[in-house]
């Protein structure tokens, strides 16, 4: 099963993509923390669902976080 990052702007919009491999699955809480120099907030998900949530710390929640 596939593993997706996504980085999402303040307004909740996929700003990037990227496939992940397996093999990443020990450094995904890594990967994304460096992802959010780049955006907002960042989610991984395993196929139908959400493993990871991140948004930066300077980062007021999205509207789909309230």
């Amino acid at each position: 099963m596939d593993i997706l990052l996504y980085g999402l702007n303040s307004s909740g919009v996929t700003e990037f993509s990227e496939v992940l491999r397996p093999q990443h699955r020990r450094e995904l809480r890594n990967l994304a923390e460096a992802r959010l120099d780049r955006c907002h907030a960042v989610e991984v998900w395993e196929g139908p669902m959400c493993i990871l949530r991140l948004r930066r710390q300077d980062a007021t929640p999205s509207p789909q976080d309230v």
